[in-house]
């Protein structure tokens, strides 16, 4: 995987899409540290390409609320407390 600064893509953008393709993927960095990946994609695939990419959010999501909620020792009974305080404000 290639890391470009994103200054490099202000200035070269269309050699770093042709970089892209042969790639497959390409993290930009902002002050040395990755900002944003970029993935090569074409007008027959990005509607799937954007559903994966939402999904694979959704599950980075979660993971993480786990993870918090293993570490503030958050049980189950007290989230589905929190979930029947807030469906009773609707």
């Amino acid at each position: 995987m290639k890391f470009i600064p994103s200054r490099e893509l202000r200035l070269r953008t269309a050699d770093i899409l042709k970089i892209l393709k042969d790639e497959g993927e390409i993290v930009i960095t902002l002050n040395g540290k990755p900002a944003s990946i970029m993935i090569p994609t074409t007008e027959d695939d990005l509607e799937q390409v954007m559903s994966m990419i939402k999904k694979m959010k959704a599950k980075n999501a979660v993971r993480k609320m786990r993870e918090k909620a293993v570490k503030n020792n958050i049980t189950e009974n007290d989230v589905d407390e929190e979930i029947r305080k807030i469906r009773m404000n609707q």
